[in-house]
């Protein structure tokens, strides 16, 4: 049986547990990541967390919403792939209730005729064979960083990560809103107190951070949040080589690892990330849009 459980009727230990033992659930999708992203979130629970499916349902005015919040990626069935089924049932219900609706899925979930299936995908880099130099722009890359002496990881203070990151987001014309930076802020506060999240970087011979990486990881899993590189690492490419040592630092405790990159449809930062080696994974953007004409300038996929 599926339930449609509010936030207050949550256990969150069982939620864990579900995700820390479903083979296709990523970090961000642990109760205390979710906390943070949205207070609110309720879930499609089956037989006793024996499966989940988030659910980000809120409502403005008259009209209510399905939005996926910003750092969550991708909503899917965790758990026993015996619901999948029954829960696509209880999503199309949903569906129907809802005027608008912008959330990543696996296709196979969508089965709602008046929802839109619009093609998606992210970068995987899946490791069979030990931590190599699996393309030859990748290992060029490595001893380039190599060479130039700066070799030394140091873990990055949130309030140095951040504001870096801000900057170079707004010199690339492309910065997140106020409220962005303050969600990163708490999410990496709140995951690296849980002990899943760490942000490491490169410094230069004076001390000051080139580049820094913010990761989210459980057993199996690796999950790039977000990262910055000033002109000196770019020169470098102090970016590979500090994901290099991480995945090898990692790897050495957890030979089940997969590094995921979170993902992007621009051409050029999906080939940067396929620069590690990363590989295309499908899945769709379930999208309906019923708000009203003047609405819709505001809220579209």
């Amino acid at each position: 049986m599926v339930q449609l459980l509010q936030h207050t009727q949550i256990d969150f230990n069982k939620w864990d547990a579900c995700i820390l033992r479903a083979s296709n659930a990523d970090p961000f999708l642990l109760s205390s990541w979710l906390n943070v992203v949205e207070a609110n979130w309720s879930a499609f629970v089956a037989d006793d967390y024996a499966a989940v499916f988030p659910i980000f349902q809120t409502k403005k005015m008259r009209w209510s919403f399905f939005d996926l919040p910003n750092f969550v990626q991708k909503l899917s069935v965790y758990g026993d792939a015996r619901y999948e089924k029954e829960i696509a049932e209880c999503l199309k219900e949903l569906h129907a209730t809802i005027d608008y609706v912008c959330y990543t899925t696996d296709e196979r979930l969508v089965e709602d005729v008046t929802i839109k299936r619009i093609p998606r995908r992210h970068q995987i880099l899946q490791l069979q064979e030990g931590v190599r130099f699996p393309t030859k722009v990748w290992g060029r890359n490595i001893r380039k960083a190599e060479a130039s002496g700066f070799t030394e990881l140091a873990a990055v203070p949130i309030d140095v990560f951040v504001p870096a990151l801000k900057k170079e987001l707004i010199e690339k014309g492309n910065p997140y809103k106020k409220a962005d930076y303050i969600l990163l802020e708490a999410l990496a506060r709140q995951s690296i107190h849980a002990g899943y999240g760490f942000i490491e970087g490169i410094k230069d011979e004076a001390g000051a951070f080139t580049c820094g990486q913010f990761y989210i990881y459980m057993k199996g899993r690796i999950y790039l949040v977000a990262c910055f590189s000033n002109e000196r690492a770019r020169e470098h490419s102090l970016l590979h080589y500090l994901l290099y040592k991480i995945i090898q630092q990692k790897y050495g405790l957890d030979t089940t690892m997969r590094v995921h990159f979170g993902g992007s449809n621009i051409p050029v930062i999906a080939d940067f990330n396929k620069n590690f080696g990363a590989t295309d994974e499908q899945f769709v953007l379930a999208y309906k849009n019923n708000l009203p004409f003047w609405f819709r300038i505001f809220k579209h996929a």
